[in-house]
């Protein structure tokens, strides 16, 4: 019995030892957003990497946590369903946060800042950006990540077909606001939405992939904020050959890796020619008589930059020439051979082959909506 005491003992002295190495916070560590004061370093730096290193003293164990004197703990209304969340406070210019122009990039993220990034996107740098799941939302474990998309409307979602085709919208979730997939402590939060209607190109190929472009329709609008925006479309037949674009996603590090990312990541990546990128995927095993069609342009080539595994349906962006920080998606992530080769572009459906597709498709919704609106009008038995 005496031994088992000296042992709890031992044991506790020894977890109060590697508390005090990593944490040296004499106040309470908590989320940005729980603590009143702003006295943090100008931008509210974090180091991604704090914490990883035993040379490094850190405040707080988790690297989205700030040291906050007791006094000025705030308790916050973040719920564990974000859809169900209390509306924050208005913005000082007043009114809730609307949709801002499209293809806003925030280079300097929202909210903070990291450090000692490794390919790493800010939070909140893509605000377009998405994630699909199955299941009741991400946090349940039945859910499964299926690929990422980009909101194009308050409502719609563009994605790869081959993500959604033959799947039915029952439990299908779209994630926006999202940035770090296994934490809550960002200083805005992620809302989820469910998927009513699926919408896959009439001309999709299952096998070959051609025309993989599909939208998805949700229960409502998603609710505007800093890091919830819209991509830009692009104007029908709009070329990119030769820009640098980023793309993005929470796909594989490489074709080998078991899992998929944490944090959100960014890849810089040169749009190349169609007849360029013909001839260097004839040197792989697609072999030499390969022919890409219309439906695709294709970027990357470079080592070890590349989408990957999991990254199907996520944009590929690049900004527009002629107006600093706005951003049309000129691809949609469909396809490659392996991940991340020198000489070897991952392969994308070009966005702005379906500019007018996509338009079309938002119009029938609009008059599905009227009418369903005016059908419920004239419905006596309909519960408002």
């Amino acid at each position: 019995m005496a031994q088992s005491i000296r042992l709890v003992l031992i044991i506790a002295c020894l977890q109060g030892f590697i508390y005090i190495v990593h944490s040296k916070c004499d106040g309470k560590c908590v989320p940005l957003a729980e603590c009143k004061s702003n006295d943090f370093g100008g931008e509210n730096f974090f180091d991604l990497r704090a914490g990883i290193d035993d040379e490094v003293e850190v405040d707080c164990d988790h690297y989205l946590e700030v040291c906050c004197d007791i006094e000025d703990v705030v308790t916050t209304s973040r719920p564990i369903d974000p859809v169900s969340a209390a509306p924050r406070e208005p913005p000082p210019s007043g009114g809730p946060p609307t949709i801002e122009n499209c293809g806003k990039r925030n280079g300097h993220g929202a909210g903070f800042r990291i450090k000692n990034a490794q390919n790493e996107a800010e939070f909140g740098e893509f605000p377009w950006m998405v994630a699909i799941s199955s299941g009741n939302g991400f946090d349940d474990s039945d859910s499964k990540y299926i690929c990422g998309g980009s909101l194009i409307r308050g409502d719609v979602v563009l994605t790869a077909a081959h993500c959604v085709v033959n799947r039915t919208t029952e439990k299908l979730t779209v994630r926006a606001g999202e940035w770090d997939t296994k934490t809550t402590n960002e200083i805005l939060p992620y809302q989820d939405l469910l998927v009513t209607k699926i919408v896959v190109h009439e001309n999709y190929n299952p096998v070959f992939h051609f025309n993989n472009i599909a939208l998805l329709y949700l229960e409502r609008e998603f609710d505007a904020d800093e890091h919830v925006q819209l991509i830009c479309l692009p104007p029908q037949g709009k070329q990119f050959d030769g820009q640098n674009c980023v793309a993005t996603g929470w796909g594989k590090d490489n074709f080998y890796s078991e899992n998929y990312q944490v944090i959100l990541k960014k890849v810089e990546l040169p749009v190349w020619t169609k007849e360029k990128c013909q001839a260097d995927l004839r040197k792989t095993r697609l072999g030499p008589r390969f022919a890409l069609h219309n439906s695709f342009t294709c970027a990357g080539g470079e080592e070890g930059k590349d989408t990957c595994t999991g990254d199907g349906g996520s944009p590929l962006v690049c900004e527009d020439v002629d107006q600093p920080n706005k951003y049309y998606q000129a691809g949609i992530v469909a396809w490659g051979v392996g991940c991340g080769q020198a000489g070897v572009p991952g392969v994308y459906t070009k966005n702005s082959l379906y500019t007018n597709w996509i338009q079309q498709q938002l119009e029938v919704r609009n008059s599905d909506n009227l009418n369903s609106d005016k059908l419920n009008s004239d419905n006596p038995n309909y519960d408002y």
